[in-house]
């Protein structure tokens, strides 16, 4: 049983208690990562999405994103997907339509076909899942990430975050008191949330120009979280600098809305879908001649820790949900 944290509530890191099952279990999770052409997603209702301001057609092509995204980062083509939800009776004939439409849109934005559709009943809410399918594509070199390499995102950071708490803001004052949502201006951070985008475009201009990558993530759980992965998966730590992420002037304006910093939102908010990657330094030059690709730092020996480099050049440490034994799940 999990550890109870301060407040009395049960709680663990969910990457921790992964990792303890993965070597409890180890031969079952023994796969080798370069043949492994499945990736997967679960979606739930209340926990993933709210549908009072979550479209149906933007939900289903947002999770058919979140399925292939890791595909891309093994240097895999996705192929084919299969959809399986459970729907409760508040849900009719033209709602599930509405969701199919998205996942056929994002498949055809993808070049993806449904191999399996699966309809069945749910006591409470919406369930989403999707697994995807994938088969060898052209795949850019791949090296063993070393000390030196630099730590490259594509590009900026935060906005989905934002574009989620602008929602549940105006949809708490819905609620109190049934005012129409104020949302004007912030078409950029919404859209981030509701419906996002792969910069697969990027990684080909990666591999046409022939740069060998270390260690690539999707960035859904915020980048500090996805640093900290990579971190664990190369036995090495990594060192970001402030002033190198990217955030783009639409965040800012919804942080100053809000009154919530894009920084925090750029660490450890989610749903960006951007990639997160490491290339040898000696690429340094190639890579900053690609727009929008941003170098935010570099790997460090492990006894440098993982850490941000503050504008006045103290180190904060890097820190995220999930990496913590008192966090929830």
């Amino acid at each position: 049983m999990p550890e109870k944290d301060k407040s009395g509530e049960q709680g663990f890191g969910k990457y921790i208690l992964i990792k303890e099952i993965q070597n409890k279990h180890k031969s079952l999770f023994d796969i080798n990562v370069s043949e492994n052409y499945v990736s997967g997603i679960l979606y739930l209702e209340g926990i993933h999405f709210n549908l009072m301001y979550f479209p149906l057609k933007h939900l289903g092509y947002k999770a058919v994103v979140n399925s292939i995204a890791d595909l891309y980062c093994r240097g895999q083509l996705p192929e084919s997907i299969m959809v399986q939800m459970g729907v409760s009776v508040r849900f009719k004939k033209e709602d599930i339509e509405s969701l199919v439409e998205g996942i056929s849109l994002a498949c055809e934005r993808y070049s993806l076909k449904i191999s399996t559709l699966d309809i069945s009943s749910s006591l409470t809410g919406l369930t989403l899942g999707i697994s995807a399918f994938g088969t060898t594509g052209d795949l850019s070199k791949r090296v063993v990430p070393e000390s030196t390499d630099l730590v490259c995102v594509t590009g900026d950071l935060g906005a989905a975050y934002m574009g989620l708490q602008l929602l549940e803001r105006e949809r708490r004052v819905f609620e109190e008191g049934g005012t129409q949502p104020k949302l004007k201006g912030f078409e950029y951070v919404i859209g981030r949330q509701l419906k996002p985008e792969l910069k697969t475009s990027l990684l080909d201009k990666v591999r046409n120009n022939e740069i060998p990558l270390g260690l690539i993530r999707t960035v859904r759980d915020g980048l500090a979280s996805e640093l900290l992965h990579i971190s664990s998966t190369t036995g090495l730590g990594c060192r970001i600098y402030h002033d190198k992420l990217p955030v783009d002037r639409d965040t800012a304006s919804a942080g100053r809305e809000l009154g919530f910093e894009p920084l925090i939102a750029a660490l450890n908010g989610g749903d960006d879908f951007e990639f997160v990657f490491t290339v040898p330094v000696k690429e340094h030059e190639k890579i900053e001649g690609i727009e929008g690709i941003n170098i935010i730092g570099h790997l460090v020996p492990q006894e440098e820790g993982n850490s941000l480099v503050l504008p006045d050049g103290s180190l904060a440490e890097l820190k995220a949900q999930g990496w913590g034994e008192d966090n929830q799940l």
